[in-house]
């Protein structure tokens, strides 16, 4: 049986250091990131690092953080490199290619490690990072870049298959297993492509230009209690009858990525201790609500609880 090629524990680092230990390992041994958390003192964070044929495999267990990479540092990267990331526990929040997403234990989700992204552990995680290659991964996916941002969802489709796929993994069944590492990080190659591949008409690369622009604009102005399809259009040149096709080629609508913004937006403002002396009314505003009770419903069917509670569950945690 193979053995481990490389751990690493904050149970290693000095007291009161393990932040900053973990920084530099994950800088070191994962990809170069900005991270903080408001567990300091008690920050825990273990990484057990396997070969898999062309790909490298991480399992992180890791106490609540949030990642951030910037433009600045994708744009001084090396190698273009692609993340394929499978919960196994908690909850991350993602901000990628311009969506805003919330996986959950067995989603999966791929980034794209030479544009910018924000992940958000309010709980702590644990999860299997796949490190590839863009250029190996192109053997499977011709522009890699389209696949990254969506939630490859572990209930259904070949979401299913590829969770399920990723969830037989561990240090130890990699070891174990008795084909060529490099034949099982195809299956997950070919498990990623179908999974991501959308079932009606691929769109244009023009198309796809203009739903990223779209995304971003959502992104920036999501605090705008106004902001509609029209508005949206006007900026980009469009009508708003475009709009919609945009958003319906991909499988969502503009209301849906919009509450997705919004509600993400909420939930960083709650986390963050600067704004522990707004009101939950106002966060709502801030976050383009005109009705608190609304944007109370609409918070609790995204996160599972009321934004008090959630505020309260991020200051203790």
């Amino acid at each position: 049986m193979a053995q481990l090629e490389q751990t690493w524990s904050t149970e290693r680092s000095q007291p009161g250091m393990a932040l900053s230990y973990w920084k530099d390992v994950i800088c070191e041994n994962l990809l170069d990131l900005q991270i903080d958390s408001a567990q300091q003192s008690d920050f825990y964070g273990q990484i057990v690092k396997r070969s898999l044929g062309p790909l490298q495999a991480n399992f992180i267990s890791v106490s609540q953080q949030r990642v951030w990479r910037s433009r600045q540092s994708s744009r001084r990267a090396q190698d273009a490199i692609f993340h394929l990331i499978h919960i196994r526990r908690g909850i991350q929040f993602v901000e990628h290619c311009g969506k805003s997403l919330k996986l959950e234990a067995g989603d999966c989700v791929l980034v794209d490690c030479l544009a910018s992204f924000t992940f958000d552990f309010p709980q702590g995680v644990e999860a299997l990072v796949l490190e590839i290659r863009k250029d190996w991964l192109q053997g499977w996916l011709p522009v890699p870049e389209d696949a990254a941002g969506q939630i490859l969802g572990a209930k259904r489709g070949w979401g299913a298959t590829l969770s399920s796929a990723l969830g037989n993994l561990t240090p130890t069944t990699i070891g174990d297993i008795s084909l060529p590492h490099s034949a099982m990080a195809e299956q997950v190659a070919v498990l990623l492509a179908l999974a991501t591949t959308p079932a009606g008409p691929l769109l244009t690369t023009h198309k796809r230009s203009l739903l990223k622009r779209a995304l971003e604009i959502l992104r920036e102005r999501c605090h705008e209690q106004d902001l509609d399809p029209s508005a949206v259009a006007a900026s980009l040149g469009l009508s708003r009858r475009y709009i919609h096709v945009l958003f319906a080629g991909t499988g969502t609508t503009f209301s849906r990525e919009l509450y997705s913004c919004r509600l993400q937006r909420a939930q960083r403002l709650l986390s963050d201790r600067r704004y522990d002396g707004v009101g939950i009314a106002e966060i709502a505003w801030n976050c383009g609500f005109s009705e608190p009770s609304h944007f109370t419903r609409r918070f609790r069917e995204c996160f599972g609880m009321a934004p008090t509670a959630y505020r309260q569950s991020a200051a203790s945690s």
